[in-house]
């Protein structure tokens, strides 16, 4: 196993609704395939449809595996975080890739932990998708001092972990 293999399933993080929402697919995917695969491939009722599925990937394994790595979708093929684009051009080294992977990781765990203090235990949805809903439960009533400060709490670590994500894991078109 490659070093960059290694840093993928340390991490997980574009497969298991950390980062992104839903998979959006598109020319040379197969819908057909992935839904006989176990994908839940939807199709979005907007003005001009979107064929998706929604993270966390069904298709994502306990060890961060993925069970159709051969047939997953072009958004999947292409996609390499930061910290994996660094790390394979040598811009960083691979131990300090793991540790960003890491760090990253508790962050998101931390999220996670607050989220199910404050109730929500849908791990079926992606992260963000959970705190917006916590988010608009949380204004829509009244809630006492210790859930408050509990979601104040969570609402740091969330805004915590965005900025890693948009720093180190997240690609920009003016990143190399």
């Amino acid at each position: 196993m490659t070093s960059a293999e290694k840093l993928c399933l340390a991490c997980g993080l574009c497969c298991d609704g950390t980062l992104f929402g839903h998979v959006k697919l598109g020319p040379g995917d197969n819908p057909k395939r992935l839904k006989a695969l176990g994908v839940p491939v939807a199709v979005s009722r907007a003005k001009v449809p979107v064929t998706h599925f929604r993270q966390p990937c069904a298709a994502l394994c306990a060890d961060r595996t993925c069970r159709i790595y051969a047939d997953r979708p072009r958004q999947c093929r292409t996609f390499e975080c930061g910290v994996f684009k660094d790390a394979t051009a040598g811009r960083i080294a691979f131990n300090a890739a793991l540790r960003e992977v890491k760090k990253a990781r508790r962050k998101a765990d931390d999220v996670r932990r607050l989220l199910r203090a404050l109730g929500d235990t849908e791990e079926h949805r992606s992260l963000s998708e959970r705190f917006r809903r916590t988010q608009q439960r949380m204004e829509a009533g009244r809630v006492d001092a210790t859930t408050a400060d509990t979601f104040a709490e969570l609402s740091v670590a969330m805004h915590t972990f965005e900025l890693l994500a948009y720093e180190k894991l997240h690609t920009r078109a003016d990143a190399a």
